[in-house]
């Protein structure tokens, strides 16, 4: 019996580009039928950046950015199905996070804004698509994120085996899988203070396998000063994103520090935070002597990995390792959540998000007759 075809999307919180997941769906079972990733335009780019950092949302602005997204996604969703030499009928249903622009769950009201205009896809293809994937859990008293930690479940998880899968995107996050009930929440940033402060120092658009924090000293009294922050000391479930680790938090505690630092030393201290908030939230839970398994943009910035690994005292692997490959990892898991949705499914996420009822994982959009 043929499965059912499925496309997953996710730009990340470094809206740097679009991974696109082609994923059947056959009796419970997955199989990647293809991987792609498209450079996002440098002026979209420029304006997620810009309405990320911004304190207070332009409407109209938001407005004309969710379309201009929505119209990429599209036109790059079209172009990756004829890749595969697929038809449009043949695709189920696509999944599409969107771009975060503000994450605030504990806002009054909660709330949290993607944009890639769901509806405008549905209409210009023709498929079904799944959006919003945060909202109900949010309305159920959620956190409305991290996500991931329920595919992470379902795909890596084994019987008497106890893993830690960690994601590090522009914000980490970690899955503890095995000893029952699963835990998963955002440790603090991942890779966006690293990638503001490259940008902002000309050294391209992300510091290339860490070698410029490499070249850096950590300063121990600016990581003190930003580990101080609320957020490392809540208990989880918690989360958090680019919109609120961005370069004015960077700056307020290069202030703070009150005297001259060279960038590299910034850098390399931006480095030391990701690993050292990670690191702490695990000591905190007591989670150690776990098999640990890496996925997202990070496994590619050696130096972090290295830190990583030393302050966790375990070998860390990629999920490549688990036969999944750890650029493609959350496109995967939102073609996996649209399947799910399309089906019905509800989630307790309680363990995870803190909701307090089980919820659906995204909302559905119809194309226009």
């Amino acid at each position: 019996m043929v499965g059912e075809i499925y496309i997953g999307l996710m730009t990340g919180t470094s809206a740097d580009s679009l991974d696109c997941a082609a994923v059947e769906f056959s009796d419970n079972e997955l199989n990647i039928i293809g991987l792609k990733n498209y450079d996002i335009p440098s002026n979209i780019k420029e304006e997620i950046s810009e309405n990320t950092r911004a304190k207070k949302l332009n409407e109209t602005l938001i407005k004309d950015l969710d379309l201009r997204l929505g119209e990429f996604f599209s036109d790059k969703i079209e172009e990756f199905i004829a890749s595969l030499n697929l038809k449009k009928e043949k695709i189920e249903a696509i999944g599409s996070h969107g771009q975060t622009i503000k994450h605030e769950p504990n806002s009054i009201p909660p709330f949290s804004l993607q944009i890639g205009n769901p509806q405008l896809i549905s209409n210009q293809l023709g498929i079904k698509t799944v959006a919003n994937f945060r909202d109900d859990d949010i309305t159920k008293g959620g956190q409305g994120a991290p996500l991931s930690p329920v595919f992470h479940k379902e795909v890596f998880a084994e019987e008497n085996k106890s893993r830690l899968i960690i994601n590090i995107g522009g914000i980490a996050n970690v899955s503890l899988l095995g000893g029952g009930e699963i835990i998963g929440f955002d440790t603090g940033p991942g890779n966006c203070l690293l990638d503001i402060w490259t940008k902002k120092n000309r050294k391209g658009d992300y510091d290339n396998k860490g070698r410029w924090a490499k070249s850096g000293t950590v300063d121990q009294d600016l990581l003190n000063i930003m580990m101080k922050d609320n957020y490392f000391s809540l208990e989880p479930p918690k989360s958090t994103g680019p919109d609120y680790f961005n370069l004015s938090w960077l700056q307020d505690c290069l202030m703070k520090l009150n005297r001259e630092i060279d960038p590299s030393d910034t850098q390399a201290t931006l480095v030391e935070l990701t690993a050292s908030s990670l690191s702490n939230s695990l000591e905190e839970l007591k989670i150690s002597s776990k098999k640990i398994y890496i996925c997202g943009g990070g496994v590619h910035n050696k130096f972090l990995m290295k830190r990583i690994s030393f302050l966790l005292g375990e070998k860390c692997y990629t999920t490549a390792k688990l036969g999944l490959d750890p650029d493609y990892i959350e496109a995967i898991c939102f073609a996996w959540l649209a399947y799910k949705r399309v089906n019905n499914i509800k989630f307790d996420m309680g363990a995870i998000t803190g909701s307090n009822e089980k919820v659906y994982l995204g909302k559905v959009y119809l194309p226009a007759k």
